[in-house]
């Protein structure tokens, strides 16, 4: 795996030095802040690939940093953002999806969990050969057939997917909190659905096949396939902000 750019927001030093040497030993480049407010500066910046966050830290929580991360950032330029906590309850858990948060990760942790974290998000190994991410004919199709393939509306269709699509993760999410299988159901097939539409196939696939698994009552099944919904998200996000990038630059 490439070496990433790990922006880690921890007040604490003994932390601070334990997990930038677990990820100094992963191969990966690590700047450390000490509060929330210098997480946002960082994160703002656009350099980082993920972002590992405590929720208790001085001048602004890492809540309330990921809330303001995610309100100023563009969303094909997404972050990933794991909260780092010592708090464990399943209200915790929740708040920290509903402020923008992507994963969970208790204090204590170990190097193994960092290491899986980081592939979840960034390793794009849950993708065959055979897998597309964007079909960019599919997607180019579309924009054409709308009459407006223009800089200006691309960015606003693309941003408004996104933005859908991480509300959309979010209702999954408390639904499967609250076992609300018609919340998940009605949320997996939205997704799926705009999904096809803008050429997201495999993000497509993977909502197919969360929606048959919420038709047949069981999101254990749901649950297991997370890993593998939110790192075709991911990988969404990246390639929707690389089509844009090529498509403005080709038309200039």
């Amino acid at each position: 795996m490439m070496t990433k750019d790990i922006l880690v927001a921890e007040d604490n030093l003994v932390n601070q030095q334990v997990v930038a040497q677990m990820l100094s030993r992963l191969g990966h480049d690590v700047k450390v802040v000490d509060n929330g407010k210098k997480a946002v500066e960082a994160a703002l910046t656009g350099t980082y690939d993920l972002v590992f966050m405590d929720l208790m830290m001085p001048v602004l929580d890492g809540l309330s940093a990921t809330i303001e991360i995610r309100e100023c950032e563009r969303p094909a330029l997404r972050v990933p953002i794991v909260a780092l906590t010592a708090r464990t309850e399943s209200r915790d858990q929740r708040n920290c999806i509903d402020a923008g948060m992507d994963a969970f990760i208790p204090k204590p942790f170990t190097s193994q969990q960092l290491e899986e974290c980081i592939n979840r998000f960034l390793k794009p190994t849950y993708f065959s050969s055979e897998s597309v991410v964007i079909n960019h004919s599919i997607l180019s199709t579309f924009l054409e057939a709308m009459g407006e393939y223009d800089e200006e509306f691309t960015r606003e269709l693309i941003r408004d997917y996104l933005s859908e699509a991480t509300r959309i993760r979010s209702d999954i999410y408390a639904g499967l909190a609250s076992e609300d299988v018609e919340l998940v159901c009605r949320a997996v097939h939205s997704l799926k659905a705009s999904s096809a539409v803008i050429g997201a196939q495999y993000l497509s696939e993977i909502c197919g096949k969360l929606e048959k698994s919420c038709l047949l009552d069981d999101l254990e099944r749901v649950r297991l396939k997370l890993s593998l919904f939110d790192g075709a998200l991911n990988q969404v996000r990246q390639e929707l902000s690389s089509f844009q990038e090529q498509s403005f630059k080709n038309a200039s």
